[in-house]
């Protein structure tokens, strides 16, 4: 793998403490020269299917070589591993709790080392900010071009979440709410869509299901309670305040309110059921 262009942190922090500072001062401290971008530190508390998310759909807008340092660690001072994942064009470094699987399942299997050696890492450990003690460092030190080998003895068993649901029938895709973004728009399981002629082409983004192809007219978006809404291109397609249905960035379906809030317009949650089908 060539030298990291970068490292990219992904945390549920907060910016109120000093946490995410004192981040970016034991890379400093170690790497100098290398640049640090702050993906974002807003995550909920304890999200791990949230940053599985978020890594999935930023990483492939980021160099080859970045480092991820992700520290979304509900199971901190538990007997839970930390990792460093390497793949031939991007780095995780973090909690073994699952937060890498979407990663691999788009990408494949990586090269897994546990972080087990004490040299490259902060003493003492803390029982409850290792991503200071434990994994910062390792990413800093693998930014300097440090053989992940030295990190510790590889592993297989990486830990895994359970896949977001996703399944066709016929005229009927169906999926579930997955989470709400800062605007209130829902992102659903279902995709990735693109437009195919007069078709709709549907590629299963984790693999869930077979490719499919759905007739593009009268695709409607049916919500728990049985509302439907129509499959429009933007939010303006809908009238001010109206829900509406469309293809996000990342080539999933999402369910937004033109100017307003889906999750709170429509009572909207994870989990929840979702169905793309044909009326026509």
């Amino acid at each position: 793998m060539s030298p990291p262009v970068l490292i990219a942190l992904l945390t549920d922090f907060g910016l109120t403490d000093a946490y995410t500072g004192v981040l970016h001062g034991v890379i400093a401290g170690i790497a100098p020269q290398v640049r640090v971008i702050d993906l974002t530190h807003q995550l909920p508390p304890g999200d791990v299917r949230r940053a599985a998310f978020t890594l999935w759909q930023a990483s492939p807008f980021f160099p080859a070589g970045t480092i991820f340092l992700c520290v979304v660690d509900p199971g901190v001072g538990t007997g839970r591993r930390g990792v460093a994942l390497v793949w031939e064009d991007r780095v995780y470094v973090g909690p073994d709790n699952g937060a890498a699987t979407y990663l691999v399942v788009r990408d494949g299997a990586p090269l897994s080392y546990e972080l087990t050696a004490g040299e490259y890492r902060l003493d003492p450990v803390s029982s409850t900010f290792q991503g200071r003690d434990i994994f910062a460092p390792a990413a800093a030190h693998l930014a300097c071009g440090l053989d992940p080998a030295r990190l510790g003895p590889t592993i297989q068993d990486l830990t895994m979440l359970p896949l977001p649901n996703l399944g066709h029938t016929g005229r009927k895709v169906h999926g579930q709410v997955l989470h709400a973004d800062h605007f209130g728009n829902c992102l659903t399981s279902i995709g990735r869509l693109r437009e195919q002629g007069d078709s709709l082409a549907l590629e299963p983004w984790l693999r869930q299901a077979p490719a499919a192809s759905l007739p593009r007219a009268g695709l409607q978006v049916l919500l728990p309670g049985g509302m439907a809404l129509p499959l429009l291109a933007r939010f303006a397609d809908a009238p001010r305040g109206e829900a509406v249905a469309y293809v996000g960035s990342s080539g999933l379906l999402e369910i937004g309110v033109n100017r307003g809030s889906a999750q709170e317009k429509l009572a909207l949650s994870e989990g929840q059921p979702v169905r793309l089908e044909n009326r026509g």
